[in-house]
């Protein structure tokens, strides 16, 4: 697989995560379980870095001439 494809898949498997993990959050506050809050946070945080990252090297390498 090219490097494309991959970071173009990568996009949507971080963003997946994301949605996983800020429903944990919300769950989380909720169920008044603090310590499950702080965990998915820095994991939707972390997706989110790795989804932009993934994002500008899609896009490096979409618009390469």
């Amino acid at each position: 697989m090219d490097k494309k494809k991959l970071s173009f898949l990568s996009i949507f498997v971080f963003l997946a995560i994301n949605v996983v993990s800020l429903v944990q959050v919300i769950e989380g506050y909720y169920g008044r379980e603090y310590g499950h809050v702080y965990t998915f946070m820095f994991v939707s945080l972390l997706s989110t870095a790795l989804a932009t990252a993934a994002f500008f090297i899609w896009r490096k390498e979409e618009y390469k001439k």
